[in-house]
C-alpha cells in the first residue's frame, strides 16, 4: 500500500538536475537531429524521459513497428504515449528512474516484452481503447488491453480552495485515462461546490477522483457507483489511501448501471463520456437527488 508521503517524494524525484539532457522535439524527424552525442543517462541516476522514449522507438524499429514506413520521416512522437508512474501537469519533462514509466502504444507482445527490458520501463498498454464505441456505458472489461508488464500508476488533483489534493491510484488499462493538466475543469467545479454536511452521489465514479473531492469538501456521505467493477476496487484502494479507516463509515460503493440505481442523495454528479447521449442520465439524476452537477 503506498503512502502519500511516497508519492510525493517520488513526484520531486521527476525534477530534472542542471546536468540532465533538455527535451528531444517530437515534430523533427530523427534523422534530422543530431543525438549522436546526446548521453543516455545522467550523473544523478536519472534518465530524461525523450531519452527513455528513444530507447522505445529504436526498439519498435528493430521489431519493424513503425507505422511510418518512411524512417526518414520518423519523429519521437512515433514511439507512443508515455505515461509517468506519479501524474502531475509539471512545468518541466521529467526524468526518471527504474520501473517508473509505462508506455502507451499498440505493438505485438513480442515487441512489448522487449521494451520492458528497458529499466525506467515498467509496462505496456495499448492505444487503441476497447471503449471507443456507443456501447461504453454497458462495458465493464479493460479499457486500453495491458500488453506486457505492470500498469499501475496513479495521478493527483489539487482542490486548491482547502490547499489539499487527493490521490487517484488505478490499474491504468482498466479504466480511462486522465491526462493531468494545469487546470483541470472537473476538479474545479467540485472545488466551488459547498458540499458541506450533503450526501453525493458519485454516480460514474471511476477509480473515485469527483467522490474523494467531495469528502475532502466536507461531505456526510458519498455513493460511489459504478458499472465496471475495476474501477471499484480502485475506489477502495484510494479511500484507504487518502483518508483513515473512518472513511468507510461515510460511504457506500455500488457496482450498478447509472440508470438501475436506487438510491437518494442531495447532490448527484454526471460525469459522462464525450459520446453518450445525456437526456437519460439527467432524467435519472433528478429522480434520486436535489441538484445535478454535469461534469
Amino acid at each position: 500500500m503506498l503512502s502519500k508521503g511516497a508519492v510525493i517524494d517520488k513526484l520531486k524525484s521527476y525534477k530534472p538536475c542542471r546536468n540532465c539532457n533538455g527535451p528531444i522535439s517530437k515534430t523533427i524527424s530523427l534523422s534530422d537531429l543530431n543525438l549522436d552525442e546526446r548521453k543516455r543517462n545522467c550523473v544523478c541516476g536519472h534518465s530524461q524521459l525523450d531519452d527513455v522514449m528513444l530507447d522505445v522507438l529504436n526498439l519498435m524499429s528493430d521489431y519493424n513497428e513503425l507505422q511510418n514506413n518512411d524512417l526518414k520521416a520518423v519523429t519521437l512522437r512515433d514511439a507512443g504515449t508515455p505515461l509517468v508512474e506519479i501524474g502531475y501537469p509539471l512545468k518541466y519533462l521529467p526524468v526518471v528512474s527504474k520501473d517508473e514509466l509505462i508506455v502507451m502504444k499498440d505493438v505485438s507482445k513480442a515487441c512489448a516484452k522487449e521494451i520492458l527490458n528497458i529499466p525506467e520501463v515498467k509496462g505496456v498498454i495499448s492505444n487503441n481503447s476497447k471503449n471507443t464505441g456507443l456501447n461504453r456505458a454497458e462495458d465493464s472489461g479493460e479499457v486500453n488491453k495491458l500488453i506486457a508488464g505492470d500498469d499501475f500508476r496513479c495521478d493527483i488533483f489539487v482542490l486548491k480552495s482547502i490547499m489539499d489534493c487527493v490521490v487517484i491510484c488505478k490499474n491504468q488499462s482498466k479504466v480511462h485515462i486522465e491526462f493531468p493538466r494545469p487546470f483541470n475543469p472537473k476538479i474545479a467545479k467540485i472545488d466551488r461546490l459547498n458540499l458541506k454536511g450533503k450526501v453525493v452521489v458519485d454516480g460514474f465514479c471511476g477509480s473515485g477522483t469527483l467522490g474523494l473531492a467531495a469528502l475532502k469538501k466536507g461531505a456526510k456521505k458519498v455513493i460511489f457507483s459504478d458499472i465496471n467493477p475495476h474501477a471499484l476496487k480502485d475506489v477502495i484502494y484510494n479511500l484507504k489511501l487518502n483518508f483513515s479507516k473512518d472513511v468507510f463509515e461515510k460511504v457506500e460503493i455500488i457496482n450498478s448501471n447509472f440508470l438501475n440505481l436506487d438510491i437518494t442523495g442531495d447532490v448527484c454528479f454526471v460525469d459522462l463520456f464525450p459520446h453518450m447521449d445525456r437526456e437519460p442520465f439527467l432524467n435519472k439524476a433528478k429522480t434520486i437527488s436535489k441538484q445535478i452537477v454535469l461534469i
